[in-house]
């Protein structure tokens, strides 16, 4: 159990448990509680109590849906009373005191309820000291997120969400030549087996480096395709071995740029579980945003987070339990047209909330443009045209096209590389 462990079963199993015990509606006071002092409730958060919940029922059968209502109508009495519905809360968990087990679950249902966006605000971390007070216990250590990534190790930045169409090997393929041509060691894994556009994209690279004088950086690549075993067990462990097998080979690169396919796979789970950075490309309508978040599109609400966004967030749990390196999430907008509109604003509203929410950093994107379809054949970049390669009138454009993709690439780059770019411009 991710997070409450044993500890619940022993709890829960105790004589007279039903699905109006005292101690469910204790812990979920707790959670409304930590929810309610950061403002709206995150989709991290819903998420976390979601996972809490199905841990619970797991142990004890009873109803999700009484219970979710039990904490919003809880979450909703703090936020109208303010001090005397805290206090009504804080009522149902000061009950526990003395009672060890129940303490320990109640506690670390809220800090789980704390972390789940990342970094505890201080508010947070304020409401889980005021709970243990009233618990009589010391305030528990609240473990920091982001850890540190292990040195000497290749940096991995995995492209990946679950729709196709975003531009996922377009954002690749110029983040690893990108690098290359800055003089880092790159080396790139293409996951996606059915489009393998990041290969041939390679491919068409080195084709035209043979035909012309310009020697072209090209970063290693190999491509995994999925196994054909019938048997998913099977599948997935002779998809686990190329993967590593691969991983292994790339090892002393800088960095490696991951591309994955556009939708649910075994090889991109393994990816998203070495990665360092993930970037998610969306396209910038409101049918692309369902990578993140399933979205009510006429009032322009969000109902639920997405599978993908589940994914990363449960990894993000894992290593945090485990004591792994932290995991960055950049989200970026690819296709915005040149016009502004007031579906683009929207988006852009939209967007700002679910980082805040969701827990990743928005970055622009690529903007719509035909040059890409033309340089993927050619086996070219924007960093590889100079301008007097191109029509007078069509300078400008490729001005603005490479400082997006420049301003893109330091966003990704390492803290190491931007302090270095900032020494030098």
């Amino acid at each position: 159990m991710t997070f409450l462990g044993k500890l619940a079963g022993g709890v829960l199993r105790g004589p007279g448990w039903s699905r109006d015990a005292p101690l469910v509606r204790g812990c979920l006071s707790a959670a409304a509680l930590v929810a309610a002092v950061d403002g709206d409730l995150s989709l991290a958060k819903r998420n976390r109590l979601d996972q809490i919940l199905d841990e619970l029922s797991g142990i004890q059968s009873f109803d999700l849906h009484r219970a979710l209502e039990a904490f919003q109508s809880e979450l909703d009495r703090i936020r109208a009373d303010g001090r005397a519905g805290r206090a009504v809360a804080m009522a149902s968990v000061e009950r526990f005191a003395g009672d060890q087990k129940a303490v320990e679950l109640i506690l670390r249902v809220a800090q789980a309820i704390a972390v789940a966006d990342g970094d505890v605000s201080p508010h947070g971390r304020a409401m889980i000291g005021e709970i243990a007070g009233a618990l009589a216990v010391p305030v528990p250590d609240i473990p920091k997120v982001d850890l540190p990534m292990p040195k000497g190790s290749a940096r991995v930045i995995v492209v990946g969400n679950e729709k196709g169409g975003t531009g996922k090997s377009t954002t690749a393929i110029h983040i690893a030549t990108g690098l290359a041509m800055g003089g880092r060691k790159v080396a790139c894994l293409d996951l996606d087996g059915r489009q393998a556009t990041l290969s041939r994209f390679m491919e068409n690279r080195a084709a035209a480096t043979e035909t012309s004088s310009d020697r072209l950086v090209i970063p290693r690549y190999q491509r995994i395709e999925p196994s054909p075993a019938e048997q998913r067990t099977q599948a997935d462990h002779e998809e686990r071995e190329r993967f590593d097998e691969a991983m292994a080979e790339l090892e002393g690169q800088d960095a490696v740029v991951v591309d994955t396919p556009g939708h649910s796979s075994h090889l991109a789970r393994l990816a998203h579980a070495r990665a360092n950075v993930v970037i998610t490309p969306i396209n910038d309508s409101f049918i692309d945003i369902d990578a993140l978040a399933d979205i009510d599109r006429e009032r322009r609400l969000v109902r639920a987070p997405s599978s993908y966004c589940r994914m990363v967030w449960e990894e993000r749990e894992r290593r945090r339990s485990e004591g792994g390196s932290g995991l960055d999430w950049i989200v970026t907008r690819n296709r915005v047209g040149h016009l502004d509109s007031r579906n683009t604003r929207e988006m852009a509203a939209l967007l700002e909330v679910l980082s805040r929410r969701i827990g990743f950093r928005l970055q622009p994107g690529f903007s719509e443009r035909v040059v890409f379809r033309e340089l993927f054949f050619r086996g070219l970049t924007l960093f590889d045209l100079a301008e007097d390669s191109v029509a007078h009138n069509a300078r400008n454009s490729l001005r603005r096209a490479k400082l997006e993709v420049e301003d893109f690439l330091s966003a990704v780059a390492s803290p190491a590389d931007r302090s270095t770019r900032a020494q030098t411009d």
